[in-house]
């Protein structure tokens, strides 16, 4: 959930590194555990659906939450209900459309594009949120969709429908960071993690008889592997956050070393690597992160 948080963010140093060395190594640990949940879900994507795959990480995501509850007591009601449930969608569909995104293209494809994300959330701060945004941000934006079009290649023979699904996994992030900023500011971080929780875990729960597929022992075995090790990637984001030392934009650059395990993970598990007009499209999409991001620190 917080990968493409981070993205939305930049600007970190060496003195930063230094003194925060035990939340960078958090941080670090947490994308080598997103992508090496990714490349697991990307090899059962074949047999399950998304819904299942996804289903199974939102269990794991509950099964926390209760201990939670059983130890600290039951989160309380929200008072800006919608806007948590809209926040619970969006992520959901986020995580299914991401699975499925890693079943249709090699996995440094998939992921790059999620990275749009924070150029969708800056669009709909305009248009939901009616924020001001400075120039630094907009040519952010442009920089990250001109990005996409270089690695969706339209018109050319080259061209990848198939990364649809991780743009549109991006906008379903997106619109879920915006219901954030206005979730966070009625409810307490329990509250809305519980809501984010439960939401994923009822709805998928709903589709589940829908699309499950029997599960073998050796199934079963990765299923619960990919969800517990996309657990373990939030939880360690989550102390990394409460270190005293942790400057969360000064962390944010290291969600881009994810796209470096996806690649490796590509190569080393499926044999693939991605084409010089998918590096160039990746390397515009980070440097319009963090361009985006030095505009959020100018005067608006």
């Amino acid at each position: 959930m917080a990968r493409i948080l981070f993205a939305e963010r930049a600007g970190f140093g060496l003195s930063s590194v230094v003194q925060g060395r035990e939340s960078v190594l958090l941080c670090l640990a947490a994308m080598l555990l997103f992508a090496a949940s990714d490349v697991i879900a990307k090899h059962l994507s074949v047999t399950f659906h998304p819904l299942q795959i996804a289903w199974f990480r939102y269990l794991a995501a509950s099964i926390l939450l209760a201990a939670i509850c059983l130890r600290f007591g039951r989160p309380a009601r929200s008072a800006a209900p919608a806007a948590q449930i809209i926040r619970g969608v969006g992520m959901a569909g986020a995580t299914i459309l991401l699975v499925a995104a890693l079943n249709l293209q090699p996995m440094a494809e998939a992921t790059a594009l999620v990275f749009i994300s924070p150029c969708l959330v800056t669009l709909l701060c305009v248009l939901i949120l009616k924020e001001r945004v400075p120039a630094w941000r907009w040519v952010g934006v442009f920089g990250g969709l001109l990005g996409v079009m270089v690695i969706l290649r339209p018109g050319l023979a080259g061209y990848n429908s198939a990364a649809l699904f991780s743009i549109a996994s991006a906008a379903c992030w997106a619109t879920a960071l915006v219901m954030t900023r206005r979730a966070v500011v009625s409810d307490s971080l329990a509250t809305t993690l519980a809501y984010s929780s439960m939401t994923g875990f009822v709805l998928l729960s709903v589709t589940l008889p829908f699309v499950f597929h029997e599960l073998t022992v050796i199934d079963a075995a990765l299923l619960g592997a990919t969800a517990v090790l996309w657990l373990a990637a939030h939880v360690a984001i989550a102390f990394a956050y409460r270190r005293p030392e942790a400057v969360v934009s000064r962390l944010a650059p290291l969600s881009y070393t994810h796209l470096l395990w996806a690649t490796s993970f590509g190569y080393l598990v499926f044999g693939t690597l991605p084409d010089a007009m998918t590096v160039a499209g990746v390397v515009l999409i980070i440097a319009s992160g963090l361009v985006a991001r030095r505009g959020e620190r100018q005067p608006v």
